[in-house]
């Protein structure tokens, strides 16, 4: 997951949830034992805008945008949210048509047989998704995505996992095109209620009931004969009927203590005096929506629903940290900018006292701390593991983003969702014959497509793992929660660079029997090899333009890289920026003058040519022949890591990894020129 690794559960009211409207819920299959159909297919969510407190928002539903791991796995099927009220769980999970759907079994409790009843009747027709969101596209005002898909202003997931799938009754907000479900779990019982708002569970039944309570409404104007007097069917009616205005009253204004509590909690604004004035949940929401976008603060990756204190002490200690090791941190917090003093100790004993109950430890040894403390790290819900892991996961990824590549200039990225040989692209369709004219009355001609071969495509995982020496901990070595992280990311993205140009460097025999770079895919200029000129450019250039498809049809490539090792790059700027070709007799024109290709100059090239010859390439244009393709598993570009429980090591462990592939698309994309010794 792009951005932040989730280390531990996270509590209902921190994820975002979302109404997927109506859903088309149909029988499918699966039935009990007496061969009713408790399966049920829905879909739960749709790529509709929806308005959020920072801005618009929409789920993005294009291929590898959607993580429905969580779903296939352990997906639970729940009512309103409530994850004490299991309904059942997701049998598969997948996209179709820009929304998600999924397939689910009723369990056959009494709970679950009631809702599943009024969902098979047609009383129940709201499906809601929890979610958590990885990565944002933001989108200005006026412009277009990346895909083009959405115009700004929005935000666009682009990076979401669905985390479980509710059966929901009543939209907290029917406003918007799609609805909302309500943002937190109300709490069960009337303590919290009764803290809240300063009224007892009793005073509010008396305000439901007119200033009396059920007992003083039965006893009033009766004598104690009269009070302890059976009471009549029609008393009891009425007094059904107090309960249950009661009941409801309570129940209503639980949900709207608890929805403003939330608000508080995730969006850190104070709303104590609306919930004491009574003000509506809609009053609410209007006040913090104008509040909150006159800051036009958009939702973060580590932003999430009902943000608790110790997730903010987590992220706080968490860019202490980051700053304290030399890192840039945007918009760090003035509590974090305190901590960034902090000792790994002290952050440590802070954890342990504030959040584990754990006294006397400031009398501690370094070696009773650090043992006291690689214990918790078997518990996922604890403060000091979770800040080593959010600053390791944070390091990474401002580093790998910082990392001088330079594959990613020239080549394609591409998305597979497993490991297994990639079909999808064994073929490519074409050899269409030219378009005929047709006579008056004249018949249209039946044209036949064909296919021809391409190659398959295949990921692999890499990774490492690393540890947080007992030593290191004592002796507070920040820069290992930064530096060591940094180093790893860069050293995975460096062999992703050095995968790449040995894939051209070894020119391997590709899917069809031949090398790579053959003169039978006229893709090798030069011979033995030359240096990059003005002269073999120009026949480099006419070779790739005057290649055909696999129907022997023109391609129309267009040259827009030169891939050279260290050396040649300044003699490739006089070449495409003099007027004149340099050194001709008769300052010739230099038709190379502004050719639009761009240099790409790597010292990887160098380095596998070593003391030999050191080749060089030239790029099309993707959108005119493909080349090289780096495919990652469900677009996962950047290394994962995870925190690594070894029983029987005392210590922090993490793993590093990463899945992808480098893979030839096609050889008329590129070509090679053997070059020479570079001097």
């Amino acid at each position: 997951m792009q951005g932040k690794m989730w280390t531990r559960e996270t509590a209902p009211e921190r994820e975002l949830r979302r109404e997927a409207g109506n859903a088309q819920i149909t029988a499918v299959g699966g039935g009990n034992e007496d061969g009713e159909s408790r399966e049920v297919e829905l879909s739960f969510s749709s790529e509709e805008p929806y308005e959020r407190w920072f801005g618009t928002e929409i789920l993005d539903h294009s291929e590898g945008c959607v993580n429905l791991k969580r779903l296939q796995e352990i997906g639970c099927v729940l009512f309103n949210h409530d994850r004490d009220y299991v309904l059942g769980k997701v049998i598969e999970a997948w996209v179709e048509n820009g929304r998600g759907k999924a397939k689910i079994r009723f369990d056959e409790d009494a709970e679950a047989e009631k809702i599943f009843r009024k969902v098979m009747s047609g009383t129940l027709k709201g499906v809601s998704v929890g979610y958590m969101v990885d990565n944002w596209e933001k989108v200005e005002q006026g412009k277009k995505s990346t895909d083009g898909r959405f115009e700004g202003e929005c935000y666009i997931a682009t990076r979401w996992m669905p985390t479980e799938i509710s059966i929901v009754s009543v939209p907290a907000d029917e406003s918007v095109g799609v609805g909302r479900s309500a943002e937190n779990t109300m709490t069960k019982g009337g303590d919290k209620v009764a803290k809240k708002t300063g009224e007892t569970e009793e005073q509010m039944r008396s305000n439901a009931t007119g200033g009396e309570t059920p007992d003083n409404a039965t006893r009033s104007g009766m004598g104690e004969e009269s009070a302890q007097a059976p009471a009549s069917a029609e008393e009891r009616s009425a007094s059904e009927e107090r309960d249950e205005a009661v009941r409801t009253a309570v129940q209503r204004e639980r949900q709207r203590v608890e929805e403003i509590n939330g608000m508080e909690r995730e969006l850190g604004v104070d709303l104590s005096g609306m919930i004491r004035d009574g003000s509506s949940l809609e009053t609410v929401r209007e006040y913090v929506l104008n509040e909150l976008r006159k800051q036009k603060a958009p939702a973060t990756q580590s932003a999430r629903t009902g943000e608790t204190g110790q997730d903010r002490y987590v992220r706080d200690m968490t860019d202490a940290l980051l700053m304290k090791g030399g890192m840039d941190v945007e918009d760090a917090s003035e509590s974090a900018r305190r901590r960034a003093g902090m000792s790994l100790r002290a952050i440590g004993e802070e954890c342990l006292e504030r959040f584990e109950n754990v006294s006397g430890t400031r009398e501690m040894s370094g070696d009773e701390m650090f043992s006291m403390l690689t214990r918790q790290y078997f518990n996922p819900s604890s403060a000091f593991p979770a800040i080593l892991d959010t600053t390791i996961n944070k390091a990474i990824v401002q580093q790998y983003d910082s990392v001088n590549t330079t594959f990613q200039k020239w080549t394609t990225k591409g998305t597979l969702q497993d490991f297994k040989e990639s079909r999808d692209h064994e073929y490519v369709m074409g050899g269409l014959s030219p378009f005929e004219r047709v006579p008056e009355n004249g018949e249209l001609k039946e044209d036949v497509p064909k296919t021809a071969l391409l190659p398959t495509r295949k990921l692999d995982t890499y990774g490492k793992s690393f540890s947080m020496t007992r030593e290191a901990f004592i002796n507070d070595d920040i820069g290992f929660l930064t530096r060591v992280p940094a180093l790893y990311a860069q050293r995975y993205k460096n062999t992703i660079d050095e995968m790449v140009y040995r894939k051209i460097f070894d020119n391997d025999v590709t899917f069809d029997g031949v090398n790579l770079f053959n003169a039978n895919h006229k893709n090798l200029a030069g011979g033995a090899g030359e240096k990059p000129t003005q002269a073999v450019i120009q026949a480099m250039i006419t070779m790739m333009q005057l290649q055909k498809d696999n129907f022997d049809k023109a391609m129309y490539v267009r040259p827009k890289y030169i891939v050279v090792p260290v050396g040649w790059g300044f003699d490739l700027q006089v070449i495409f920026h003099s007027a004149q070709v340099v050194g001709s007799d008769f300052n010739d024109v230099n038709p190379l003058h502004g050719y639009p290709i761009e240099i790409v100059e790597t010292p990887v090239l160098n380095m596998l040519a070593g003391s030999g010859k050191a080749p060089w390439f030239m790029v099309a244009d993707p959108n005119s022949a493909k080349s090289i393709q780096v495919d990652y598993l469900n677009g996962q570009e950047k290394p994962i890591v995870e925190r690594d429980t070894v029983a029987t090591k005392l210590g922090f462990y993490w793993k590093i990894y990463g899945d992808f592939g480098v893979n030839v698309r096609d050889f008329r994309g590129i070509a090679r020129n053997n070059g020479e010794v570079i001097q």
